[in-house]
């Protein structure tokens, strides 16, 4: 749920890395840019890792799921007025990571948005992810997990499973709170980035 193509400055993913990747469904968030058409007839979800700028001039990163079209604004509820007209989903990403892009305060967002990116396979800052994990039980959000991948072998480094067929269904079960079908988050090669998985 959080993979960046070559249209990203800073990944070099095209689409036959995409392609042959063995993942069902891949969530495209490039940054703040909406290249969907460039990946026609692969199983793309349309999003953006959007830039948030706060009042104090820091930026963080927002990740938008399920978009029609681009979203305009940069200002936190303008962006999230955008959201719900389009009948989209947000997650914070990497939101205790503040060496790449977090909130000053993670937790006066969490009213308004739907979940929290509580893996996230590139972490720099030790900790980030179990802070968000925590910070998304205390608020009773959705978590969301993702590779953050710029390079094709990082594809699939932590990512969401479902039990479903249809991304209208996931789209459903993602926006129901506490519920026993919503989609589970897991980690698995990035522990072998620390060698810690074999």
């Amino acid at each position: 749920m959080h993979v960046h193509s070559k249209y990203s400055k800073d990944s070099s993913i095209n689409y036959n890395q995409i392609k042959n990747c063995k993942m069902d469904y891949i969530c495209l968030t490039d940054h703040d840019s909406y290249n969907w058409d460039k990946f026609k007839g692969l199983n793309i979800i349309k999003g953006v890792e959007k830039t948030i700028i706060e009042e104090s001039g820091n930026k963080f990163h927002l990740l938008i799921y399920f978009l029609n079209e681009e979203i305009k604004s940069n200002t936190f509820n303008e962006v999230m007025d955008e959201v719900k007209q389009q009948d989209a989903y947000t997650s914070l990403a990497h939101p205790y990571d503040f060496l790449r892009k977090a909130p000053k305060n993670p937790e006066m967002y969490c009213k308004r948005v739907d979940a929290l990116e509580t893996i996230n396979s590139r972490i720099i800052v030790p900790f980030s992810n179990s802070k968000a994990k925590k910070l998304a039980i205390k608020h009773n959000l959705n978590q969301t997990a993702g590779s953050d991948a710029h390079h094709y072998t990082e594809i699939g480094n932590a990512y969401v499973e479902c039990a479903s067929n249809e991304i209208e269904d996931l789209r459903k079960k993602l926006k129901v709170k506490g519920h026993s079908s919503l989609p589970h988050v897991h980690l698995f090669s990035f522990l072998s980035k620390y060698n810690l998985l074999k």
